[in-house]
């Protein structure tokens, strides 16, 4: 009943987005006090910490629109606006850090920081998508971090041994199914840009982001190493260059 409720205020805030404000901020009010009491349902012990999936999509994925819905307008705002491919540069240079400190020894942390670099490149595309005038790719990217949060929630809530059928399934919604569509967007964004800097860069990050799909469907370890690597060294520095023109 509660949730069907959230639903008639949140389908009214979409109709009249001019007196959306005390809806959305009563949303993320809620979304931030559910994980709280799921944090202290897992310290008790009345909850095991592999119901992190369920925040994850009934909580933490909405706290980014939300959030940006009711800080619009304002210079906090326009600031992140403005340095959308910068945060995206710098978070996925900490995801990739984390992975070479945490893999074997923090691996819950590793994937929370992926998680929130899925959201950074999001934000990059909408950045991106506003300047080429293309809706699409942006709607794209977010399946993709929907598909990604999928499998990212499964590593950190049940942390899967290599090769058991949950690691697989993991893999083919983080590095399959999300990583394609991020791709598949970006693709879309740099045809619509014909004087998008560093053009190489981007068709060789493209080009990795297929790679990765096509191994991680294959299941070739080696594969998704090296390609996961290759992206990185492409991605990074044209999402830099992005932003300095």
């Amino acid at each position: 009943m509660v949730v069907g409720l959230y639903g008639v205020g949140y389908a009214y805030a979409a109709w009249r987005l001019d007196r959306a404000f005390p809806f959305i901020t009563i949303g993320l009010a809620g979304k931030i006090l559910g994980p709280i009491g799921w944090v202290i349902a897992v310290r008790s012990g009345e909850l095991p910490f592999r119901t992190f999936p369920l925040i994850v999509f009934d909580d933490l994925l909405w706290w980014t629109p939300f959030a940006l819905f009711l800080l619009e307008g304002t210079r906090i705002a326009a600031f992140l606006k403005r340095t959308a491919p910068y945060w995206c540069a710098a978070l996925h240079v900490i995801a990739a850090l984390g992975t070479l400190l945490f893999l074997h020894t923090h691996v819950r942390l590793m994937w929370i920081l992926w998680m929130a670099a899925a959201i950074s490149l999001v934000g990059f595309y909408a950045w991106w998508a506003a300047r080429a005038g293309r809706r699409l790719p942006v709607a794209i990217a977010f399946l993709g971090i929907v598909c990604d949060f999928a499998g990212e929630s499964l590593y950190v809530g049940w942390t899967p041994l290599a090769g058991t059928p949950l690691d697989r399934v993991a893999a083919l919604l983080t590095g399959g199914a999300g990583n394609g569509l991020y791709t598949l967007a970006g693709i879309m964004l740099t045809i619509a840009s014909p004087s998008v800097p560093a053009r190489g860069l981007a068709w060789m990050a493209w080009i990795s982001g297929i790679a990765l799909t096509v191994v991680t469907i294959l299941n070739v370890q080696t594969g998704v190493v090296i390609t996961s690597a290759a992206l990185m060294i492409f991605f990074i520095p044209f999402v830099l260059m992005m932003a300095r023109r």
